[in-house]
Order: C-alpha cells, then sequence, then structure tokens
C-alpha cells in the first residue's frame, strides 16, 4: 500500500473538502453526487479515485463512504479553515501588538472581532460595556487607564450591590483615575464588591471575564483602541483566567488612607 505524499495529501483535502464534507456526513451513491454537486459522471469518477487512492473514501454496498482517514482530515480541515476565518477578522486588531503575545489559538477560534473605527474609536467599548452590564462577576486587567470610560465600564459592571468587580490596574493607572475622579473612586472602594489591586501588566492589552462564561481582549495603540474581541469558548474562558491569574497572584490590594499618597 502505497502511503500518500503528506504535501498532496494536505492539497488534495483542501481541494475536495466539500465531497469530504457530504460523506462524512452519509454515504452517497455516484448518482447522488453527481446531482448534488451538478458535475458530469467522469468529473465525479475522477475525484472519487483521488480521494480512494488517499485512503479517503471507500466503495461499499453501493455507495462512497468516507473512511476514518477521511473523517479526521475533513474535520481537521475544517476546524483549520474556521480558526483561519477568525484570524482575518482579528488580524487588523492583532496587528496592533508586539510579535510575541499571548493571543493566539487558544483564544482565537471562536472569537468575533470589533475594529475601531477611526472616526469614533472608542465607540468600540460598547461591545465591552455590553458584556459586562448584568454580569454578576467581572474580573479584569487594566493596562491604561480611558478616564471618559472608567465610570461607563463601572456602572455597567456593577449593577447593583450582589454584582463583584475586581481589577488589576497597571502601574499608576489607579493614580491617574483618582486624580480625575476622587469622589467616584472613593466610592468604588467604600464598596465590599469592588476589589483593586495594583500590579505590572506585560501586554499593551486588556482583557476581562464575565460570569466564567465570556471573556474579551481590547487592544491599545498609542492612538487609542484599535478594537475588541470576544469569546465565549470554553477554552477561551480557560486562556484568558489563567493570563488573570498570573497578574492578580503578585498584585498588591489598593487601599485609600487619606488620598493618592496613602495608597498602600
Amino acid at each position: 500500500m502505497k502511503q500518500p505524499d503528506p504535501a498532496d495529501f494536505e492539497a488534495l483535502i483542501a481541494d475536495r473538502s466539500g465531497f469530504l464534507r457530504v460523506l462524512t456526513a452519509a454515504p452517497r451513491s455516484k448518482r447522488d453526487l453527481t446531482e448534488l454537486f451538478d458535475c458530469s459522471r467522469s468529473t465525479i469518477d475522477r475525484v472519487l479515485r483521488s480521494l480512494a487512492d488517499a485512503y479517503l473514501v471507500e466503495y461499499q454496498d453501493g455507495e462512497w463512504h468516507a473512511t476514518a482517514a477521511g473523517v479526521c482530515a475533513y474535520r481537521k480541515h475544517d476546524e483549520y479553515a474556521s480558526f483561519l476565518t477568525d484570524l482575518a477578522d482579528a488580524a487588523p486588531i492583532l496587528a496592533a501588538l508586539p510579535t510575541e503575545t499571548p493571543i493566539g489559538e487558544a483564544f482565537l477560534p471562536g472569537s468575533t472581532a470589533h475594529i475601531a473605527e477611526s472616526s469614533v474609536p472608542d465607540a468600540v467599548l460598547d461591545v465591552m460595556l455590553c458584556s459586562v452590564r448584568g454580569a454578576s462577576v467581572v474580573r479584569g486587567l487594566v493596562p491604561k487607564a480611558l478616564a471618559g470610560s472608567a465610570t461607563e465600564f463601572y456602572e455597567a459592571a456593577v449593577t447593583d450591590d450582589s454584582a463583584t468587580l475586581e481589577l488589576v490596574l497597571d502601574g499608576d493607572v489607579f493614580d491617574r483615575l483618582y486624580e480625575l475622579n476622587p469622589q467616584e473612586t472613593k466610592d468604588a472602594l467604600d464598596k465590599p464588591s469592588v476589589t483593586l489591586f495594583r500590579g505590572t501588566i506585560p501586554w499593551t492589552f486588556g482583557l476581562w471575564i464575565a460570569d466564567e462564561t465570556e471573556v474579551g481582549v481590547v487592544v491599545y495603540t498609542e492612538q487609542g483602541i484599535q478594537g475588541c474581541m470576544l469569546n465565549d469558548t470554553k477554552t477561551a474562558v480557560e486562556w484568558a483566567t489563567e493570563q488573570y491569574d498570573s497578574v492578580e497572584r503578585d498584585a498588591e490590594e489598593i487601599f485609600l488612607r487619606g488620598g493618592p499618597k496613602g495608597i498602600r
């Protein structure tokens, strides 16, 4: 038995993925395939021969079936094609990040990308506000202070006294927010359900986790917001939780003692 050449194998699967999809779903006769793909019998013969030579399909009891290899090939190809679609959507946002970034295969599959419009870049943050609004528990990493949206985010995340908000703020982000909104900051820290930490966030993106069911990433540039991405898959939630925990474990809780100089 001749083993398929990997390069030819890959090209064949990509080129004939439609046939593999149909035969993975159910066995089909040659007549069924001719009608379904609106091809001549000679074309169908050629396609089936190439797939059979690669051990991806086989003929049994008058019908063509996908083999175990064929089913596996189609599913992995479909997964890869879906990932490329998600990656293409997110590419304009990812382009603003350094080459070495933890955002990758754990977060991108199943994500939706929202690119900021140049005319109103901050408007894309509505995606984040909608995500956290009504959540019982919100955790997040804040690498930059966006004074104009801080109050909106707080009000969306803490809809009532039972909602819990936990944030790690990078460097002097808290100090800047306190200087701009001292009373609102004090009121927030007075709530038992709100916990703020000062830590070191090694990335130029922020993230949030809403109720352990949805996560989001917001990517910043020197000019403002590049865009947001959302994902509610289990893998993405686990990835975001790992990123959050890696920063939060070394962060220090913020307490107010007579103003910013009393923060410890």
